[in-house]
């Protein structure tokens, strides 16, 4: 509960440094004004973009955690789990604080540590691969377009290319590979018992080799269930068509329609790919930057400010509003209501 209060607490400071800037480069007026002349229409479009967003990241986890277990609620607890793994993906370096977040809000869901890493695993090469694919559609039908608009296009675009695969690699060798898997849980084991924050760490990890099993034969599995694979394969690909078509409905907000959507989801793309380099939570400031120096192809100079403000709040602050209710709000009430019983 510590790390969950640190971590927003951090949140809110780079929200408070977020609205600060913008009230002190627009001023609160000025702010306030150009939002209320937005057409709402299409600020409630890019609003539910987000909420679609939200929800086939549920469908794509539910697809591949029912082909493994058939625990009770599962729907439910997929969106559950979902909205645990967007708050720790927004609120630590590298979305790392993600997926041990799900994997813990697994267990506690009565899903073995094995079945539950293996969908992670199938469900993370599977956001990664579509991703990858998105990103080199993007590259070879807009890249030549934004490199010769954009200063050092080239080189951001390149290095976010390397982590995405990089990390991609890493997740197959991963799920792949028994020694790699048992030698990096046993050096987090040993870590663990040295410093002494595990206790009768011998007999956890005796229990944790039995899961990694199972992890490996579940992962396998992943070949032979084709059609698992298609429906979250498609699910991730609308899920992040929604998304990226967000700063489109900003732009049309404004009453400009000059851009294609199709070059503004390419923006995006873009910016995406370079967001996954910066090391803080929710690539803060790297966003803001990023979107000014692409958008700025497409939004006028005195709107431009504006248009980061509402994108930021849509894409990033509001998904740590929500995700937080079910992550520390929910489970505290919960365990209020056990312990009263």
């Amino acid at each position: 509960m510590k790390n969950k209060v640190l971590n927003l607490i951090i949140v809110i400071v780079c929200a408070v440094i977020f609205l600060s800037f913008f009230l002190f480069t627009k001023g609160l007026n000025t702010l306030i004004e150009e939002l209320k002349s937005l057409n709402t229409s299409w600020i409630l479009l890019s609003i539910l973009m987000i909420l679609l967003f939200w929800f086939l990241e549920m469908l794509a986890f539910y697809v591949i955690a029912e082909a493994f277990t058939k625990t009770k609620n599962l729907l439910i607890k997929s969106f559950n789990i979902e909205m645990v793994g967007l708050f720790f993906a927004a609120v630590t370096p590298f979305s790392a604080g993600s997926h041990p977040a799900q994997l813990y809000a697994m267990t506690e869901s009565e899903i073995p540590a094995g079945t539950a890493g293996s969908i992670l695993m199938i469900k993370f090469i599977i956001h990664q691969a579509i991703n990858i694919v998105i990103l080199l559609l993007a590259f070879v039908f807009k890249f030549n377009y934004f490199n010769t608009k954009v200063k050092y296009f080239l080189y951001l675009c390149i290095s976010g290319i390397i982590v995405h695969i990089l990390i991609m690699i890493l997740a197959i060798l991963f799920s792949v590979n028994k020694n790699l898997t048992k030698k990096i849980f046993l050096f987090v084991f040993n870590f663990l018992k040295r410093f002494k924050f595990m206790r009768k760490s011998g007999y956890t990890f005796e229990k944790l080799e039995v899961e990694l099993e199972k992890f490996h034969e579940n992962a396998a599995l992943m070949t032979k269930n084709v059609k698992m694979c298609i429906y979250a394969s498609i699910y991730t690909f609308f899920q992040w068509l929604a998304f990226f078509t967000i700063p489109y409905c900003i732009y049309r907000s404004f009453g400009f329609n000059s851009a294609d959507i199709f070059t503004m989801i390419s923006a995006q793309i873009f910016l995406i790919n370079f967001m996954a380099i910066i090391p803080l939570p929710g690539a803060e400031g790297g966003a803001e930057g990023g979107f000014y120096l692409i958008y700025s192809l497409f939004f006028k100079s005195g709107t431009i400010i504006t248009a980061i403000f509402l994108w930021r709040i849509l894409t990033y602050y509001l998904t740590v509003a929500v995700s937080g209710i079910f992550t520390l709000i929910i489970p505290h009430i919960k365990f209020k209501k056990e312990k009263l019983l």
